[in-house]
């Protein structure tokens, strides 16, 4: 009989779960408990519907019976046109090295497999989508934090030395712990901070991934969510190498902008043929093809810049509706610059962040997700931090908010 301390145990078992589903499930089971909505403010989920037209075309293509397959990669007219828009964003790319994914988590967790070896490690935020680290154990890798600076944005500094500290001598070995470090997620805009990465901080993460050989995979779910600055794509930063030369997979998502989050539709950019070829052969293995009719609503997204401008105004228009109550309260240090979410400090409450969310939940029907769902096993700022979304519903928004604020004033007394 196979058990958890077994020689022969899986290594899929040492994947954490996830603490955003337990938080959607004690929400769920608060549901049913008192038979009424909870305010849902721990998932990502927006108010916004999916465009008309993407609506309209994945039904012509489910009605048609056009439900074929596609090649792993996707189909030819959505990566032409993917391509296309991409290099008209200061990319350099072409539909041969573009891939449509059912999801950019499943992009993602391609890219890992297909650039895995024995003893690696990947650099991730110390703050991140929990995905890159059971996504890492899961593919072979070593999940290894880097730091952020106070306003959450990547420390170029602090990065390199994460990785000395595994080059030095006795920072590595054969057995448990890596050997060098193989590649580095960068986020941007970042869940769950809401952090912009300066475009000199990209390039300076670049040049230490040119350095010591590290793959650059650059998450860009959120690059329509944009309120202060700018965004920049790390591979456009390398768009006048010969592809050879570059480095940066980059992965996208239909899931925030157009409002597709069931539908499982992303895509994703390999630096050159060699790895295209590669991660073609993992996704050839593991998907055989892409969704038709979610690719048909793809395409269609491709003409709806309008909507997703309105929807970018929704999730901005939201932030502005809470943001100067909450920085009153003393509880937001950095008003996110892009992205759904932000992080929010319950310090004052004299609750952690996990007793903050359970009694929320239990006293105001509010599901709000801690932080430490976004940090690895340690990190002492996770613990006083809950995440919040700023997609969904204003009044819902502003409701969850009010009593979010109460519980902090309130802080142990009930």
């Amino acid at each position: 009989m196979l058990t958890e301390t077994s020689e022969r145990r899986p290594p899929a078992a040492a994947v954490p779960a996830s603490s955003l589903h337990a938080a959607f499930r004690s929400a769920e089971q608060w549901e049913s408990r008192h038979g009424r909505r909870a305010i849902k403010l721990q998932v990502g989920e927006p108010a916004y519907p999916m465009p008309t037209a993407v609506r309209e075309a994945m039904a012509a293509a489910v009605r048609a019976g056009d439900c074929a397959y596609t090649s792993a990669e996707g189909s030819v007219t959505l990566r032409d046109a993917l391509a296309a828009r991409l290099n008209g964003h200061g990319l350099d790319t072409d539909p041969e090295r573009v891939f449509v994914t059912p999801g950019s988590c499943q992009g993602l967790w391609a890219v890992l497999t297909s650039i895995v070896t024995p003893g690696a490690a990947v650099l991730i935020p110390e703050l991140h989508w929990p995905i890159y680290r059971q996504q890492a154990i899961l593919t072979g890798f070593t999940p290894i934090g880097y730091p952020l600076r106070a306003d959450y944005t990547p420390d170029p500094d602090g990065i390199a030395a994460a990785a000395a500290s595994i080059a030095a001598p006795g920072g590595g070995t054969d057995g448990d712990r890596p050997t060098r470090v193989a590649a580095i997620i960068v986020n941007s805009p970042a869940n769950p901070t809401g952090a912009i990465t300066p475009v000199d901080d990209l390039a300076r993460i670049l040049e230490l991934a040119d350095r010591h050989d590290w793959a650059v995979i650059s998450d860009e779910a959120y690059q329509d969510f944009v309120y202060r600055g700018r965004h920049s794509s790390t591979a456009a930063l390398e768009a006048d190498r010969q592809p050879a030369a570059r480095r940066v997979f980059s992965t996208f998502s239909f899931s925030k902008s157009h409002a597709m989050t069931g539908c499982r539709v992303g895509y994703v950019t390999a630096p050159d043929s060699t790895r295209a070829d590669v991660l073609r052969r993992v996704q050839e293995s593991c998907i055989i093809a892409p969704p038709t009719p979610a690719q048909r609503g793809a395409m269609a997204g491709l003409a709806t810049d309008r909507e997703v401008e309105a929807n970018a105004t929704h999730v901005h228009d939201n932030l502005a509706a809470v943001a100067g109550r909450l920085s009153a309260a003393g509880m937001v240090n950095n008003v996110p610059a892009g992205g759904w979410y932000a992080l929010l400090d319950v310090t004052e409450s004299g609750l952690d962040a996990g007793r903050f969310a359970e009694r929320l939940l239990e006293d105001a029907g509010v599901a709000v997700a801690p932080a430490a769902a976004f940090a690895l096993p340690g990190d002492d700022r996770s613990s006083k931090l809950i995440r919040i979304s700023l997609a969904g519903d204003r009044a819902e928004l502003t409701a969850g908010v009010d009593a979010i604020i109460a519980q902090h004033r309130a802080g142990g007394v009930r």
